[in-house]
């Protein structure tokens, strides 16, 4: 689907997530606002900030202001933001479209741990949930993985201070899913890495030389080009944004086969093999759709590849 704009130039959809309040809607971040996409027609709300005014401002829907919502967490009553250059987490409320502080002090980069409003942040990204406990969030800081704790209400550091995460790129978009293995699987450099809570941390694929995207290939011989989100199909599959080789990317974590969905650079709908994305870099999945968010599109489009659920993937749309 191609979102309509009413705006002077199209915008990308920096963070893509399901509503868990309303089915027929995907939560997005639009640069510096955060939207709704109906699933069907496209259709684009801003519920706060505007896409094309970046600052700091704590305010209601479209009176607030953002520099660059990288990642979405739901909880009951509200989405929390990671806010990259305002180095901090954001919160809006579901029913008033008023946001807040959540974690860090906006304005001020750091990576002190602490109390939520204390904590420092350098250039939040990617978010997570734990699967086994909703109060803890997992994300990306830089070249740092931290724990939210939402009942404790302490940010803590897992991991940092290392060079398994790259510098922030211009895109700031780092994903990250947690696996029912109980480690988080991260983009990283030209390819995915795991953090096991034993804290050590191995590659999946790739490494950190980019490298074209071969049509299929080994797990240990994949190469990829600054991958920006990935996410789990099924608890063997994984579904990666190979943003730089303008493709998705298949990684079977069970057979060690990794193969490449699209036919490269471009906007073409149809049959996956013959389809063409543009940078992917954001992606929500559903029992029928992968929702792709696109950055240099001259369309800036959602595209929607339909799929049976069990990877037999059918057609862009």
């Amino acid at each position: 689907m191609t979102t309509p704009s009413i705006y002077p130039r199209p915008l990308y959809f920096s963070a893509l997530e399901l509503s868990e309040q309303h089915p027929d809607l995907l939560v997005a971040g639009q640069e510096n606002a955060i939207v709704t996409i109906h699933k069907v027609t496209g259709a684009i709300e801003i519920l706060a900030g505007e896409p094309y005014l970046q600052g700091y401002v704590e305010g209601v829907g479209r009176a607030a202001r953002f520099n660059y919502i990288s990642g979405i967490a739901q909880l009951k009553y509200k989405y929390i933001l990671s806010d990259v250059e305002n180095h901090c987490l954001r919160s809006m409320d579901y029913l008033s479209n008023e946001t807040q502080t959540f974690a860090g002090l906006c304005g001020s980069p750091g990576r002190a741990d602490g109390s939520l409003l204390l904590a420092g942040f350098d250039f939040p990204q990617g978010m997570t949930r734990d699967l086994g406990s909703l109060d803890v969030i997992y994300l990306i800081d830089y070249r740092a993985l931290r724990k939210i704790d939402l009942s404790a209400e302490t940010v803590v550091t897992l991991s940092g201070s290392s060079n398994w995460l790259p510098f922030p790129s211009s895109l700031y978009r780092t994903g990250i899913t947690m696996n029912a293995a109980g480690g988080l699987l991260i983009t990283s450099w030209h390819g995915v890495i795991q953090y096991k809570f034993n804290e050590t941390i191995q590659w999946v694929t790739g490494n950190t030389k980019t490298g074209a995207a071969c049509a299929e290939c080994d797990i240990s011989s994949a190469s990829f080009s600054s991958p920006s989100d990935l996410r789990l199909i099924t608890p063997e599959v994984l579904l990666v944004a190979d943003t730089g080789n303008h493709k998705l990317r298949l990684v079977n974590l069970t057979s060690g086969i990794v193969t490449a969905i699209g036919a490269g650079q471009g906007y073409q709908n149809g049959p996956y093999q013959d389809s063409k994305l543009d940078s992917p870099m954001s992606m929500a999945v559903d029992s029928s759709f992968i929702y792709i968010g696109e950055f240099n599109n001259a369309m800036h489009s959602v595209r929607k590849l339909a799929y049976t659920g069990r990877c037999h993937f059918l057609s862009f749309q």
